[in-house]
């Protein structure tokens, strides 16, 4: 029978690893998340400022973007 030896600081050492990886790794996944969320914002302020330039109505504008009435009127 083969018996490996178990080393305590191998195994913490990796664990501490694996965690880093995990850590990163939805790190970059939020930051993803987060630019896009953002990037979407800007495009429906970018759409609204067009559409109040045509002539729309503030409430058109904010169903039409999703942004809310106040943020519609603050443009």
């Amino acid at each position: 029978m083969l018996v490996a030896e178990y080393d305590y600081d191998t195994d913490i050492a990796v664990q501490r690893q694996e965690s880093l990886m995990i850590g990163i790794k939805q790190g970059i996944e939020q930051g993803i998340t987060r630019s896009l969320e953002q990037g979407s914002y800007q495009k429906a302020i970018e759409t609204a400022k067009n559409l109040a330039e045509m002539g729309f109505a503030v409430e058109a504008i904010a169903k039409a973007t999703g942004l809310s009435k106040e943020e519609v009127e603050k443009l």
